[in-house]
């Protein structure tokens, strides 16, 4: 099953817990009704004029309790769907920034690119390794502090706003090859579509849990009452039984339909884990580094377990279970340890020991640090290419002098590293280039793009990429005044010599997405049927047939065929554009419509985006970039080519 595959199939769990979510709320609003009308019978008694006997009055008034009086149904259903709703919505609206909202939440810090604490600097490297290796833009990287147990995260609505979250425990703990399994493993979470599933239940399960919260307060209140005996007399104490009562219905109504949500999120969060691990193995081609991860969290006093407030709320997002109870029910949002580190090592014997020493500290920051027992190679674990390249990025960055390669570390260095990848290489062009980033830069930016321009103008296209990745990532935590100015002269820097070419359209692209806030999709627009958007199917295909043959028609036309036979939900067969209209404008109109598609149709896309690129058996750097720029604006992670 490829990504896109996996996604769909996480887009489905998503429907069905839908269902689940509905079917959940319905027998909320039946439990909300028929708790409203006992307490109202309990309250204030039956109507005795409507009855004959007082046999009769307690047969009716309980044959009223269980009656559907529509206008009752009504009411009921509007206070408890409207305390449900707005409880989701205000969770939903909070985690309106994306995972860093939920790293927030759970006590975590940002680490900037700039930063010189070794394990801090150890993990953005590799989390920028996995992301350079799976096309992915870099995330946002938190640390968990006070968190001494081995743990870590991903959250997020989109890849735009992704965010990993790793504990100072593992961070510290572990060593590159684990924690880089563990980095590995959150990406899979990302790829596979479960961090949407992910953060989307936690609105879900706010919404529900608020019900129980609002019938605790009321509880609450009930006790800070205090009645004068007029007040007794005049019904302010049945004014308070009421009031008890209808907290007491809450709280267990709420509490019933926490815990069976609970079964449902520790449900899905088992499934995906399984296949997480699966595929982190595909991205480091290092099991035992994630098995000896696995393997310290079983022998850690710390174990897993975390301490933030909101770690029930998280707890399906995890690496790990967040209780360090063990227990392993229908609860259990984790399948048992031992039983994941058996698919990863099957020579393991469930003893933890030998994994209960501390990673020595001169080796916990160094990419060649020796592995823990029965694990790999201690040398850098290779991550899966989703191109061509398979230079690290960090050995292309050792190439430098040192000090260069912190500049790009920080936000006005990896901007003015930005300016220099769009430099021309004709004199006057440049002059005037540079005069714009001296007048809204100023001089000394313009000074180090020159530098760093010297430095690259020799690098080959996919080295020139893969900083451009970096570099993007670095100017991304300028203040938002310097990001849109940034913006803007990225634009002016292109459109200087009135001509774009394909990196400079891939490098605008990523510079504008990724300084840009984005919230995830438009979840009100609907979707695009695939019949509606064949001409712009054909115009992608078409520039990426062209692309790879600029001179052979003939091998253009086969890589064309290529695509539309893996291309079939669209149906573009004969569509063929001519060379002449397939122009970078004609392509950028082309994704804003196919970005309303659903992910299943941008993964076919995608699928067919491939094939057609894979067509001849070679792989050229004007295929490469216009790939990963389609891949870019479609939100979309890029497959193994």
């Amino acid at each position: 099953m490829n990504f896109f595959a996996r996604q769909e199939a996480a887009r489905r769990k998503t429907r069905v817990l839908l269902a689940y979510y509905v079917l959940a709320v319905f027998f909320i609003v039946c439990a909300f009704y028929l708790a409203s009308r006992t307490i109202a019978f309990v309250a204030f008694g039956a109507l005795a004029s409507d009855v004959q006997t007082a046999g009769d009055a307690d047969r009716f008034g309980t044959f009223r309790v269980f009656a559907l009086d529509p206008l009752w149904m009504l009411l009921t259903a509007g206070v408890s769907l409207a305390v449900i709703a707005c409880g989701t919505l205000y969770r939903r609206v909070s985690l309106a920034g994306g995972g860093a909202s939920v790293a927030l939440s759970a006590g975590g810090r940002e680490i900037l690119p700039a930063t010189r604490e070794l394990n801090e600097r150890r993990l953005l490297n590799i989390v920028e390794e996995i992301a350079l290796a799976s096309g992915v833009p870099v995330p946002r990287v938190f640390v968990l502090e006070g968190e001494s147990g081995i743990n870590a995260f991903a959250a997020g609505f989109s890849l735009r706003d992704a965010a990993v979250a790793v504990t100072r425990g593992a961070m510290e703990r572990l060593e590159r090859d684990e924690l880089q399994g563990v980095i590995a493993h959150e990406f899979s979470h990302i790829l596979n579509g479960d961090m949407r599933l992910n953060s989307w239940l936690i609105g879900v399960l706010f919404g529900i849990l608020v019900t129980s919260v609002a019938g605790r307060g009321l509880m609450m209140i009930v006790r800070h009452v205090r009645f004068s005996g007029n007040n007794k007399k005049g019904g302010g104490g049945g004014i308070v039984l009421l009031v008890f009562l209808s907290g007491l219905a809450l709280w267990v109504i709420g509490s019933v339909g926490v815990f069976f949500a609970r079964i449902i999120q520790s449900s899905v969060s088992r499934q995906r884990e399984f296949l997480a691990d699966a595929s982190a193995v595909q991205f480091t081609r290092n099991p035992m580094g994630l098995a000896g991860a696995l393997k310290r969290i079983g022998a850690s006093h710390f174990g897993d377990a975390l301490r933030c407030a909101n770690r029930a709320e998280l707890s399906h997002l995890l690496f790990a279970s967040a209780s360090a109870s063990g227990f392993h029910g229908m609860f259990a949002s984790h399948p048992p340890l031992v039983q994941r580190i058996r698919n990863l090592d099957s020579s393991f014997n469930g003893d933890f020991s030998p994994w209960a020493r501390r990673a020595p500290p001169a080796n916990r920051g160094q990419p060649g640090a020796p592995a823990g027992p029965a694990s790999a190679s201690g040398d850098v674990a290779p991550v899966v290419a989703a191109v061509a390249e398979k230079a690290a990025p960090l050995a292309f960055l050792m190439r430098f002098a040192p000090e260069l390669r912190e500049t790009v570390t920080q936000p006005a260095g990896a901007a003015s590293a930005l300016y220099a990848l769009l430099l021309s290489e004709d004199s006057g062009i440049r002059q005037r280039q540079l005069e714009r980033v001296t007048v809204l830069e100023g001089a000394p930016m313009a000074a180090s793009a020159e530098r760093w321009r010297e430095l690259l103008r020799h690098e080959d296209r996919a080295a020139r990429r893969m900083f451009a990745e970096l570099a993007v990532e670095g100017a991304r935590h300028r203040d938002p005044e310097s990001r849109a100015v940034c913006v803007g002269l990225v634009r002016e820097l292109v459109e200087a010599d009135d001509a774009i070419s394909l990196f400079e359209y891939m490098l605008q692209g990523r510079v504008v997405r990724g300084f840009t806030a984005c919230a995830g999709a438009d979840a009100s627009r609907k979707p695009l049927p695939p019949g509606h958007v064949k001409a712009e199917v054909a115009v992608v295909l078409g520039m990426l047939s062209y692309a790879g043959h600029p001179q052979d028609d003939a091998a253009a036309g086969a890589a064309w065929q290529a695509g539309v036979r893996r291309a079939s939900s669209f149906g573009v067969g004969g569509m063929q554009p001519a060379r002449e209209s397939c122009t970078l404008a004609a392509l950028d109109r082309a994704l804003t419509r196919l970005n309303g598609l659903i992910p299943l149709l941008k993964g076919e896309l995608i699928t067919a985006c491939s094939a057609v690129v894979r067509a001849d058996g070679a792989l050229t750097p004007d295929e490469t970039e216009l790939i990963r720029a389609v891949a870019d604006r479609l939100d979309m992670p890029l497959p193994p080519l």
